[in-house]
């Protein structure tokens, strides 16, 4: 790609072949011809909406590995071909779900999850570049990315309970990560539709611009990634991970698999998937209940807590002392794995 905007040569007799495939990368050459060290993935199933489907899950898994073994990347930017960015999953794969079994549903929906979010664990910065309508999984894709940016014509939404099913993609632990707990509530528990502009407002995006300049944007931002020094960077880039340490995030992931795999067998998912299909309000018929699986993650999240508290080894010597050394590791904690600032 010689420019943001304008493709090269290898790039264009490429152009076949890449239609055919699910997702691709490109290369973002300079005006020289020289190789900037961007890439980018295109999500390529646009007559669909780009929908996370178990194929495309299969061609990420190989492109990720392509990816990994390429050392002159420096920085990858994710979009979607067509005018969404992913539509999450689509009807065929609900209906699936619908039809198997709890165990099975577990099984696909964890592989599934886990497949995508794998993206994180890439060495080099990762920018969604979101040209349309991210919804459910896909909103839970663009998350995994460390920054979004997004065309004003973009609508997010995380819409699971709208449809009668608990969230997916580790939308649980990546969103209260992105703003707050308050925002990550509104929005997973209302599946409100919401704009460009306002999910900047909410501390979800980096940056809005029109359709036609955000591709440059993310190129722009992405080229000033690669122009810094490539192992400080991935070295940065790793500590701040840290923040949302990929094995919470899985655990996370695991936790929504086996709420979604029981919700996938109940009557509210049914009568959310009709409503969407005929266009009117959903009636949904069950009732607000403590689940004792999840109260019992509860309980052993609590314990894993107290384990951190005590894996810092503070020894007190006198009150004073205890104030003055344990506070800043308990503060330090805190920010780590409840995401709070000074």
């Amino acid at each position: 790609m010689a420019s943001p905007s304008q493709p090269s040569a290898a790039a264009a007799a490429a152009q076949p072949q890449q239609q055919a495939r699910l997702l691709y990368t490109e290369r973002v050459l300079d005006d020289s011809q020289q190789d900037t060290g961007v890439r980018v993935l295109h999500l390529n199933n646009p007559d669909s909406l780009n929908s996370l489907t178990n194929d495309m899950a299969a061609e990420f898994t190989s492109e990720l590995e392509l990816l990994r073994a390429d050392s002159a990347m420096r920085a990858l930017i994710v979009t979607g071909q067509g005018r969404a960015f992913s539509a999450g999953g689509d009807f065929s794969f609900i209906e699936e779900r619908m039809a198997a079994s709890v165990q099975d549903n577990y099984q696909v929906l964890h592989s599934f999850y886990s497949t995508f979010l794998a993206l994180r664990s890439l060495p080099v910065a990762t920018i969604a570049a979101i040209n349309g309508p991210a919804v459910g999984g896909g909103l839970g894709f663009a998350l995994a990315c460390d920054m979004r940016l997004a065309s004003t014509t973009a609508k997010l939404s995380a819409n699971f309970v709208k449809l009668g099913i608990t969230p997916g993609m580790g939308s649980t632990c990546m969103l209260p990560a992105a703003t707050s707990h308050q925002v990550a509530c509104r929005l997973l528990l209302t599946g409100d539709l919401i704009s460009a502009q306002e999910a900047k407002e909410l501390g979800l995006l980096l940056e809005v611009h029109p359709p036609e300049q955000l591709l440059p944007a993310a190129h722009d931002l992405a080229r000033r990634i690669a122009a810094a020094a490539p192992a400080a960077v991935s070295a940065t880039l790793q500590m701040l991970r840290l923040q949302l340490p990929q094995h919470v995030l899985q655990e996370a992931a695991r936790l929504e698999a086996k709420e979604q795999a029981v919700f996938f067998k109940r009557d509210d998912i049914k009568e959310g998937l009709a409503a969407v299909k005929e266009k009117r309000q959903p009636r949904f018929k069950s009732t607000a209940a403590i689940d004792p699986a999840l109260a019992e993650a509860g309980r052993s999240s609590s314990a894993v807590g107290l384990r951190i508290a005590q894996s810092t080894h503070v020894k007190f010597s006198s009150p004073q002392r205890s104030l003055h050394r344990g506070f800043p590791v308990l503060r330090s904690h805190a920010r780590r794995w409840l995401h709070i600032g000074r």
